[in-house]
């Protein structure tokens, strides 16, 4: 295979995980209609994930032992990522609808780019502070939105952006960006399930498991979708054609998430809401760029 197949290869592995975690998030709305909660959905998930995870590390060999140094930082993001992160966006569903959450939720590569000018003293280039006036003109479309639309849902949204882009930033400063992501999500929803599991029965959420079969159907396949298909084809395309035009291709999947919700659960989303969104995207993939422009351009032009 030559190199302009394995960038077309990579393209469609990176566009093929965006449209996995796209349509996850569908799925976690649907299987509320089959009698799941925000808690069982995701506990179930988790569960189903780890078994399918562990399958795939066997199968390929991939040895899953790790440092107590690095069981800790997994325990934490397992904790960031899985638990708080997934509390907050899957509880905005019961709010607004699953593409303007998706959406708002992807305002995270801002707060990073704002987490490491303000916390790490990294530079604020031209493209970060555009990428930040662009963001928060996006977020007052979005409040003067003729979409119907609960505050709370959008704060929840908001929240679980600032929850992934802690969730990242931890990643990057914890050291564990050497190890296999089958590895990283195995453990991740190992300790996210077990904090989903306590919080649940903490704050009194049904967790017998009972929900309709057309629950149980949805949680099954966001799991497959996120932990078979999507966790294995992002190392692919990263490898393939790189982390930035990776991270561009990533877009697609608050996109997908916005089409599959008015098609599919006939959710409402007006023209402001579509600026809006189209402004916070456009943000995410400014940042984006900006991290390997000599080489994302070298990219673009032999694709």
């Amino acid at each position: 295979m030559n190199r302009r197949n394995y960038k077309r290869l990579g393209m469609l592995f990176a566009a093929g995980a965006a449209i996995c975690y796209g349509v996850s998030g569908i799925t976690g709305k649907l299987a509320y209609g089959g009698g799941g909660n925000t808690i069982s959905i995701l506990v179930y998930r988790n569960m189903i994930s780890v078994l399918l995870l562990f399958l795939i590390l066997k199968t390929r060999r991939i040895s899953i032992g790790v440092t107590k140094r690095q069981l800790a930082g997994l325990a934490y993001l397992g904790v960031q990522g899985g638990f708080i992160t997934a509390v907050l966006m899957y509880s905005s569903f019961q709010y607004i609808s699953v593409g303007l959450a998706t959406c708002t939720h992807f305002c995270f590569p801002v707060i990073v780019a704002c987490i490491y000018v303000f916390i790490f003293k990294e530079k604020l280039s031209r493209t970060k502070t555009l990428a930040l006036l662009l963001a928060f003109a996006g977020v007052w479309f979005f409040l003067e939105s003729n979409a119907v639309m609960d505050p709370k849902g959008l704060a929840l949204a908001f929240a679980s952006g600032v929850s992934n882009a802690i969730f990242l930033t931890a990643m990057d400063k914890l050291g564990l960006k050497s190890l296999n992501g089958f590895v990283i999500s195995f453990y991740g929803c190992i300790f996210s399930g077990i904090s989903l599991t306590i919080f649940g029965v903490l704050a009194g959420y049904d967790l017998s498991g009972g929900m309709l079969p057309v629950g149980w159907f949805y949680v099954i396949i966001g799991a497959v979708l996120v932990s078979a298909l999507a966790n294995a084809m992002v190392p692919a395309a990263v490898r393939y054609v790189g982390p930035t035009v990776a991270g561009i291709f990533g877009i697609l999947e608050p996109v997908i998430s916005v089409l599959l919700s008015v098609l599919i659960l006939r959710e409402p989303f007006g023209l402001r809401s579509l600026l809006g969104a189209s402004l916070v995207l456009s943000a995410a993939a400014m940042l984006t760029l900006e991290k390997e422009p000599a080489e994302t351009g070298r990219i673009m032009e032999e694709i």
